[in-house]
């Protein structure tokens, strides 16, 4: 390496390291932090897919690429990253579900835009001295050289910084957003949450339900066995209903007794099939009182699908004819669900 290029790479190193840290910290979100960091790293090395992807309880995709690279981003890379993973942590990933987290076409547009992707380089990242995913970039040609490789490392370990970074501020704002009872989360993060939700399913036109429910005669359970044991069953009813969700569900308690489930790529057979699971799994609990008896409780459950080809549905609107339904269940005679 001539002195004129370790000048270069040197330069590269600190714009990348300033760029990140100074745009990085005012991220909110993952999404966020890898669309800044992605468009920051293509000013050093020059490709036409990032991807990022995190292991969770799902492996959690963020994905970057050229305005006019798109077409590119098929299965088989998803299947070729699941293979990159698999030989470098010795886990089995064949059966974890991909979710794509993010995915951005705003990477600068080239003149001739890439037919395939044959070259690629990699690296862990690691958080809090665990490894937390990994980190890869694709291109046409020509193959990667070891100082970009340099580069990929150093954009791993301060990537690593500003993950471990937002992680704590999500942790200190989810104090501020978890329902003290259940454990849930409460109205607040449910009504900052929903809209994400709902433009992305209107966005890549997914699938998306929501579930609204509460608690059949919660009253008489308060005023016949006190609030104490109101809250008990609250809680207990809580911890059952969450074990009928997947990873991707987010259960809310939206106020009282009411409580909300929103359910991410389902259309409404599938949330019927949920709500089904969950009025199953509620009959079936019984909750101790003090008096060495039993609480047996029910729900009733309103569904309602999000409707993403519709210009005027909104978040108001799909809460407003869940509302409905459950008030529909209610009168129909309780421990039901109705979704039309």
């Amino acid at each position: 390496m001539s002195k004129t290029d370790d000048h270069r790479h040197i330069s590269d190193i600190v714009a990348l390291i300033q760029e990140l840290t100074s745009r990085g910290f005012r991220s909110d979100s993952l999404g966020a932090l890898f669309d800044h960091a992605f468009a920051a790293f293509s000013r050093c090395v020059e490709f036409d897919v990032g991807v990022a992807i995190l292991i969770e309880q799902n492996l959690d995709l963020y994905i970057s690429t050229r305005s006019e690279s798109e077409a590119l981003v098929t299965n088989d890379l998803v299947e070729r990253i699941r293979k990159t993973l698999q030989t470098l942590i010795p886990v089995s990933f064949e059966t974890t579900d991909v979710v794509v987290k993010s995915e951005l076409h705003n990477l600068e547009r080239r003149e001739h835009p890439a037919p395939e992707l044959k070259e690629s380089i990699h690296t862990l990242v690691q958080v809090d001295n665990r490894v937390a995913g990994l980190l890869l970039v694709y291109r046409d040609a020509p193959a990667f050289e070891e100082q970009e490789q340099q580069l990929l490392t150093i954009f791993s370990s301060q990537l690593s910084l500003l993950i471990g970074n937002l992680s704590a501020r999500e942790q200190i704002m989810g104090l501020a957003e978890t329902d003290d009872l259940t454990g849930i989360w409460n109205r607040r993060y449910f009504r900052r949450q929903l809209p994400s939700e709902i433009e992305r399913a209107r966005v890549y036109n997914l699938p998306l339900s929501l579930l609204m429910f509460d608690v059949d005669d919660f009253k008489q359970i308060n005023d016949g066995f006190g609030h104490v044991i109101g809250d008990v069953v609250l809680s207990e009813l809580c911890g059952a209903v969450r074990e009928t969700l997947r990873p991707p569900d987010f259960f809310a308690r939206y106020g009282g007794d009411e409580f909300a489930i929103v359910l991410p790529h389902t259309d409404l057979i599938g949330a019927c099939a949920v709500a089904d699971r969950i009025l199953a799994k509620v009959n079936s609990l019984t909750i101790p009182t003090d008096e060495e008896g039993a609480i047996r409780c029910s729900i009733s459950i309103g569904v309602a699908d999000f409707d993403a080809t519709s210009n005027g549905a909104t978040m108001t609107d799909l809460i407003r004819r869940a509302d409905e339904r459950l008030y529909s269940a209610k009168r129909n005679g309780k421990n039901r669900y109705v979704s039309e």
